[in-house]
């Protein structure tokens, strides 16, 4: 009997431990702990250095070349101006090339003291017996004066100045019979320009007077 009650006891005792060392269901996830402290902020790297400034560009406009010619440079030769008797003076000038000839116009302005006005030059006397003219023609090279009076040629010492503007705009492919010089005096007519008026010209363009 006792050796019964002995063998009992330690089944039981087995069977206890084998059930204290069953593991159990794991329990709920626990709450996130604390954020830890903020790192040191890294070092600042040192800035660059600026670039080198680039130079200045030459003033100007690339659509127009200003000629200008004092009275007391030229030079009059006798010469005549669809057979009427005038004096003559030839700017020689390499700006008045091909494409002013084929794609542009030249603009020509006299000053009587300061005061711009537009070529051709023409003043009469009130009895209407006394004239004077001042015209101007271009070809390749080359811009000339012509200068004629009622009584012949003319010297006109009354103005002190004349100016030119080389206008080039190879956008202009006038129609066939149609002159670069007249498609281009319309695109002027088109933004509202009047090219007789020096300072409306000078001004469209950007250039001082």
């Amino acid at each position: 009997m006792k050796t019964l009650k002995y063998l009992f006891l330690v089944t039981l005792t087995i069977v206890f431990l084998a059930a204290c060392t069953k593991e159990g269901p794991a329990g709920p996830t626990g709450p996130a702990g604390p954020a830890g402290p903020t790192g040191l902020t890294g070092a600042t790297g040192s800035a660059g250095s600026n670039g080198t400034n680039g130079t200045n560009g030459t003033n100007g406009n690339a659509n127009v070349i200003t000629i200008s010619l004092l009275t007391a440079d030229i030079t009059w030769t006798a010469g005549s101006f669809f057979g009427r008797t005038a004096n003559t003076y030839a700017l020689t000038n390499t700006g008045v090339n091909s494409d002013i000839i084929d794609h542009g116009t030249v603009l020509g302005y006299y000053r009587t003291s300061s005061t711009w006005s537009p070529l051709p030059f023409y003043w009469e006397n009130n009895a209407g017996t006394s004239r004077q003219s001042v015209v101007f023609t271009y070809a390749l090279n080359t811009i000339t004066l012509w200068a004629w009076a009622t009584s012949g040629a003319l010297i006109p010492s009354v103005l002190s100045e004349y100016r030119f503007l080389l206008i080039t705009d190879n956008t202009v492919t006038p129609a066939k019979g149609v002159s670069a010089s007249s498609e281009i005096l319309d695109k002027f007519k088109k933004a509202g320009v009047d090219v007789n008026d020096y300072y409306e010209v000078m001004d469209y363009f950007g250039l001082d007077y």
